[in-house]
């Protein structure tokens, strides 16, 4: 309790002073994925932090825990690092105009609750703060006695994300037929599209992603009258 209160102090006093001195936009932190409810095993939310200036900065990104269940196991990844749960602090070098992928990763281990955390990216040299709040509900689903019937048309998580190379994802569906599957850039250009006769049920599928550039895209499920998407990240 004594670190976290710590850790939201600091910023505190960090936060201050990079009003008054009026410095922004050196880079942006973006959260796509800010809130989740659902019940996949394993939790990925994904964001970016961009540079906005031609000069290299050191980034030092923390994770404010304020609530989560006692048995769930939370990390984030920044930049080049993954970091262990145990671990809230994180400082990279952030090289002029470039991209840093970030996700938020954890396993809720079958417990309902919600967790609830701030993450803040600093920028060490001006003090410039940007901040990101993430919500995330983890609620059990009722099983049909026959595993194999899903109650719905689902989309599973990616992975493994960020990849690069072969990606994984799970199709649960009602009714055996013909769904379609689409990769997207996130301008919209939809770079990659496929067809698939599936049965009734789980159907394990697997795409690769090895001629594709770094950077964020859109996996689309499309059947049974719904769209379903979820991002993935290409790292090379």
């Amino acid at each position: 309790m004594g670190k976290t209160l710590n850790i939201q102090f600091l910023f505190l006093l960090v936060f201050i002073p990079a009003i008054c001195l009026g410095q922004t936009n050196n880079f942006e932190f973006i959260q796509y994925d800010t809130e989740y409810v659902g019940s996949d095993e394993f939790v990925v939310l994904h964001g970016d932090i961009f540079s906005l200036i031609d000069v290299d900065q050191s980034i030092t990104v923390t994770r404010v825990t304020h609530s989560i269940p006692a048995t769930w196991s939370s990390s984030f990844c920044v930049g080049p690092a993954c970091l262990p749960p145990f671990l809230d602090i994180f400082t990279f070098n952030f090289e002029a105009g470039d991209t840093a992928l970030f996700t938020l990763d954890t396993y809720p281990y079958g417990e309902e609750g919600v967790g609830f955390w701030t993450m803040f990216a600093v920028d060490s040299s001006t003090m410039e703060v940007d901040s990101v709040q993430i919500t995330m509900e983890f609620v059990t689903v009722a099983i049909d006695e026959d595993a194999n019937t899903p109650i719905s048309f689902d989309l599973s998580a990616i992975y493994p994300n960020p990849s690069n190379a072969w990606i994984n994802f799970d199709l649960n569906i009602e009714n055996a037929g013909s769904y379609s599957v689409n990769l997207y850039a996130l301008d919209g250009r939809k770079i990659a599209s496929r067809e698939y006769s599936l049965r009734s049920g789980k159907n394990q599928l697997q795409w690769g992603m090895m001629g594709l550039p770094s950077g964020n895209y859109i996996i689309s499920a499309k059947g049974e009258g719904r769209t379903l998407s979820r991002q993935v990240s290409i790292i090379k």
